[in-house]
């Protein structure tokens, strides 16, 4: 509240009560200086003693059901239009003490410090006498199905997809073809013309109806979509020609195959490659069903059922657990546990983990130096998974531990060096028979990273008669844009985006 107004010692007290509430009227948008036109704080949470980042920290407005949480590098963006200056934030990191302030404290909001409120746990009588680690690990899974407890309702989540590639070798080497479009300058030109790198970055924000079933079964209803994408549309116009050429007179019992040595797979000529009004319906439709389907695969993470990505809590045998400590969440005493590879493990990283109940609250962590996922290189084929980082946090809500964020990153180098074959082929009753055929020799080294975030807004339980009736469409209306753009999420609360996606721009 404004409890003086600096404007003359000689204003009489009816004018001063005027000002007063005129200024408490104001949205902050008016008021706070560090508010930008689209209504929104931007900032970055640190810890205070090592000036490091604080990666999905949870920020909101208290009582107003607003909030987001900082990104991987501890920045966050907040929408606070039309709150007031005296509104309270709050930021929460688990094992760190709890900060509130309000909005109109623009001065310190660019910049938020947390102070560590970890306890060493012999100074405490609340945890009781020298808890064993492992012991307390293995209980996680052990609890696992009365902790988190399937439930049907909707979520309103933003979800981030990231992906880039980089190739850093190509080269195809020409044998033999019968096919009239695709000549030995055809192949050098598909060499030249197929970009080195790329990037492509979807912001989906939607209600998604999740049933409590033993199926877990998900439906989507977005609010926007934006997708940014690196493509050079002129060469891949080209591409995207030679190949419909290619494929136009393909008949009613003929298809398409791609093939090397003993593997193939059938090509579905279904997708067409312009820009049609048409195609962008039908694009915008395959997207639709991928995003449902892929939105179902990663919110399996949650239920920490995968014994490869959680193999720390599986396989105890394979770690070294430390007790770092203990803190406070959510009313709840945690135990903090950290732990390292010890005989093969693959991981290392920070367990929070709930003294009472044995729920996982939180966790972070990586592969450890010199660990590797998925490594096989055979037949010509290579792949390496040398990067992953994975985080995850849940609230507790009436007895059962619900999700609040995740996010994974996958990093892979990957090798292709064998010949492929493109066939054209038409059905018959014993042996399909060859009509044309192009053959070349592929060398191709790449590195690509994924990565998924997924933040959980708001959750509202419904009745399954609820779900049921709820229809999914058949189209999701798709922005797609050249640069990031702040103005296309205004009012809407979101994940900041790291300052590589802030500052791309598509070439022209």
């Amino acid at each position: 509240m404004i409890r003086t107004i600096l404007f003359t010692t000689v204003l009489t007290v009816f004018s001063t009560i005027i000002v007063f509430s005129q200024t408490t009227n104001q949205t902050i948008k008016d008021t706070i200086q560090n508010v930008d036109s689209n209504g929104e704080i931007k900032g970055r949470v640190l810890d205070y003693d090592t000036k490091e980042s604080l990666p999905y920290t949870n920020i909101y407005v208290l009582h107003k059901n607003r909030g987001t949480i900082s990104n991987e590098k501890g920045s966050f963006l907040l929408n606070v239009s039309g709150l007031k200056k005296n509104d309270t934030l709050r930021f929460q990191y688990i094992g760190y003490k709890t900060k509130e302030m309000t909005i109109g404290q623009s001065d310190t909001l660019s910049v938020i410090y947390l102070k560590e409120n970890a306890i060493l746990l012999n100074e405490s009588v609340v945890f009781g006498a020298s808890p064993d680690p492992v012991s307390i690990v293995k209980k996680v899974i052990q609890h696992k199905d009365e902790n988190y407890k399937k439930t049907t309702c909707v979520w309103k989540a933003f979800i981030r997809e990231r992906n880039t590639s980089d190739i850093h070798h190509l080269h195809f080497d020409y044998k033999k073809s019968s096919i009239e479009n695709l000549s030995r300058d055809s192949v050098a030109m598909l060499e030249r013309k197929i970009p080195k790198y790329s990037i492509s970055y979807t912001d989906f924000l939607g209600n998604i109806y999740l049933s409590g079933n033993k199926g877990d079964s998900l439906k989507i209803d977005p609010i926007r979509t934006v997708e940014l994408k690196e493509k050079n549309m002129d060469e891949l116009n080209q591409i995207g020609t030679l190949f419909k050429n290619i494929v136009a007179n393909t008949g009613k019992n003929e298809y398409w195959k791609i093939k090397t040595g003993i593997f193939g797979q059938k090509l579905d000529l279904g997708v067409k490659d312009s820009l049609s009004k048409e195609d962008t319906l039908q694009y915008n439709q395959t997207k639709l069903l991928y995003f449902n389907r892929r939105i179902y695969f990663d919110l399996d993470y949650r239920w920490l059922n995968n014994k490869d990505s959680w193999e720390f809590l599986y396989k105890t045998g394979k770690y070294k657990y430390t007790l770092s400590g203990g803190t406070h969440a959510n009313g709840e005493d945690v135990y903090i546990i950290d732990f390292e590879p010890d005989n093969g493990g693959m991981y290392k990283g920070r367990l929070y983990i709930a003294a009472k109940t044995y729920a996982l609250i939180r966790a972070d962590y990586e592969y450890a130096p010199g660990k590797n996922g998925t490594d096989f290189h055979l037949l010509g084929f290579g792949f390496t998974e040398n990067d992953y980082h994975g985080s995850i946090y849940f609230e507790k809500r009436n007895g059962n531990y619900v999700l609040k964020y995740f996010s994974k990153q996958v990093g892979v180098d990957a090798s292709f060096n064998r010949s492929l074959a493109l066939l054209k082929k038409r059905k018959r009753f014993l042996f399909d028979k060859k009509l044309k055929e192009v053959k070349i020799d592929v060398n191709l080294d790449v590195t690509s990273e994924s990565s998924v975030e997924v933040l959980v807004l708001d959750e509202k339980k419904i009745t399954p008669q609820q779900y049921e009736a709820f229809k999914q469409k058949k189209l999701m209306d798709i922005i797609s844009v050249n640069q990031f753009d702040d103005k296309l999420w205004k009012g809407y609360s979101i994940i900041e985006p790291a300052k590589q996606m802030r500052d791309y721009k598509k070439p022209e």
